[in-house]
């Protein structure tokens, strides 16, 4: 199987299932918190391979600025304000908001580097939104344009160009050639440890939901959704840009939708298989060289 579509599918596969999971993490322990114990987990995780495998580790001062923003851009900020998003927005608007990465970076890229995109990345891009348009229409329809609902969607367009931005500093590592775990790692470590440091300025308490739903749901989110979800993410930056990467942002919801049929009885109606079928369609175009 060729590596990029190797990457791309099992991208897809550890962060499909992550929506679902996500939902023991919700109860007692402040969902904050939470993201920080599963970056800083899952930090360490690949730190410590690194060390095992002897993948370099040691980077100058201006990388490891770098490095650090990614993991601010992409483990922290884009985070928190997701999670505050969904306060005011269905999980429509949500997916919807955090779609709209692929054209965050088409706009990105040609901000900082004048790089117009490819017309395929822009037709498959449009497709893959309209069918997720389309599965979520019946709910976004059903929901007044309330004051709140503008507010979630704006926090939500925010989180996604603070997403966008780290994608790009990511594309910036690896053109460097800078070992994508080893970014991945240290990235989480900075990412994790700047959320801690604002955990601690806002006076969030710290506690642990001694559970087996939520310590094998951060057990997963870090391990499957952190440490191998990322890393394959960011090696295919590396393998095809952050443009087309970001498509994994678009067929994601699509797995998520399976995940719910098995687990949340989900019942599959035409506007469901005709998204389905555009996203399919939008992949396809976007990918094809």
């Amino acid at each position: 199987m060729n590596s990029t579509i190797f990457l791309f599918i099992a991208t897809l596969l550890c962060w499909g299932p992550t929506w679902y999971v996500i939902k023991f993490q919700l109860g007692i322990v402040d969902p904050m918190v939470s993201v920080f114990y599963r970056f800083f987990l899952a930090s360490l995780i690949i730190l410590l391979a690194c060390v095992i495998k002897k993948l370099p580790l040691k980077f100058s001062l201006k990388e490891h600025f770098y490095i650090a923003v990614l993991g601010i851009f992409l483990f922290n900020i884009n985070y928190v304000i997701f999670y505050l998003s969904t306060q005011y927005l269905i999980s429509g608007f949500v997916a919807l908001c955090f779609s709209s990465i692929l054209f965050m970076n088409v706009i990105n890229n040609i901000i900082f580097h004048q790089k117009p995109p490819k017309m395929m990345t822009i037709l498959g891009g449009i497709i893959g939104t309209f069918g997720l348009i389309v599965i979520f229409f019946d709910e976004i329809i059903s929901f007044e344009f309330s004051s709140k609902t503008s507010y979630g969607i704006l926090l939500g367009i925010i989180a996604t160009y603070f997403a966008s931005l780290g994608n790009l500093v990511s594309a910036h590592t690896s053109k460097i050639n800078l070992n994508v775990i080893s970014v991945t790692g240290y990235g989480m470590l900075y990412g994790s440890l700047s959320l801690f440091l604002y955990l601690l300025l806002i006076g969030t308490s710290f506690s642990y939901e001694f559970t087996l739903s939520y310590s094998a749901s951060l057990l997963y989110l870090s391990v499957f959704g952190s440490v191998f979800g990322f890393s394959l993410y960011l090696s295919l930056i590396k393998n095809i840009g952050a443009n087309e990467a970001a498509y994994v942002a678009i067929i994601m919801p699509l797995i998520a939708l399976g995940v719910s049929t098995i687990f949340e009885n989900l019942v599959w109606t035409l506007s469901l298989f005709l998204g389905a079928a555009l996203i399919i369609l939008g992949n396809f175009l976007i990918l094809k060289r």
